[in-house]
């Protein structure tokens, strides 16, 4: 619901919601010429038109050796800041993150290494490129997936070995480590590498 205001500036009537029935002025234009306004167009700041003006006091000056002699002596055994020390809590084998053995930085992906890309075909051609459980063929809906039956990560001595390798599409291929291991018998007995 809107209500009936009076501008204090032109003495306009016009109408305002509830919510703002504090307004006293009908537009911005009546508000900046009123004098509730704290910000004049007649209004200089402190700071104008100094930009640029203020410099040091000897900038440019060319300084003789002797004047140059003294200010070296002046600042001798005064700590540059420019030059920070390192802090000794924080360097070398007391920092938080530092390595002892460098060798370990360096992670390779072996996903992309051609031992595994030459895995992952031999695995699609034994199982005809079509999923192992449902017999589904690739698609654009079904996507297949080389599925290691041991981990990837637990047994790096089967990772190349294809009856390591099932083939299965997106919806057959287990979600969760715990759905993994309980399927590892079902997967290896599909593929015939289940040895009793």
């Amino acid at each position: 619901m809107k209500i009936k205001k009076e501008c204090l500036y032109c003495g306009k009537e016009f109408y305002v919601y509830r919510s703002l029935q504090k307004t006293k002025y009908c537009s911005m234009e009546c508000y900046q010429k009123s004098n509730d306004c704290k910000i004049k167009k007649d209004f200089i700041p402190w700071n104008k038109g100094t930009t640029g003006l203020v410099k040091a006091w000897n900038k440019g000056k060319k300084l003789n050796k002797e004047e140059r002699r003294k200010i070296s002596e002046a600042h001798k055994g005064i700590p540059n800041p420019s030059k920070g020390k390192k802090r000794p809590h924080c360097s070398g084998e007391k920092h938080w993150n530092w390595i002892k053995d460098r060798t370990k930085i360096k992670k390779e992906n072996r996903r992309n290494d051609p031992a595994y890309k030459n895995w992952r075909k031999q695995v699609l051609e034994r199982d005809n490129y079509q999923c192992v459980v449902c017999g589904e063929k690739y698609t654009k809906e079904h996507k297949l997936v080389v599925h290691h039956i041991l981990s990837w990560r637990d047994y790096p001595e089967e990772r190349y070995n294809i009856n390591n390798g099932i083939t299965l599409c997106q919806s057959c291929h287990p979600r969760k480590r715990d759905e993994e291991k309980r399927l590892i018998l079902e997967f290896q007995k599909l593929v015939g590498s289940y040895e009793q």
